[in-house]
């Protein structure tokens, strides 16, 4: 099985967007295994806030580690 990646878009009548590049390997009977990842945004707001929290982070504050 080819796996191919892009992100698409919902259109207004429900459909996916498919880049012409993948339409173009497709045979019109093609039987295809979908899977859909929607982005989490409370996931990216949490790993941005860790990736913040930890660059203010230094080396001395190793002292509070084992309080």
């Amino acid at each position: 099985m080819k796996a191919y990646e892009y992100l698409a878009e919902v259109l207004p009548d429900g459909h996916l967007s498919m880049p012409e590049s993948i339409k173009k390997v497709l045979k019109p009977d093609s039987r295809l295994r979908v899977i859909l990842m929607l982005e989490d945004e409370e996931a990216q707001w949490n790993k941005m806030a860790t990736n913040q929290f930890l660059k203010g982070y230094a080396d001395k504050d190793a002292a509070y580690d084992n309080l």
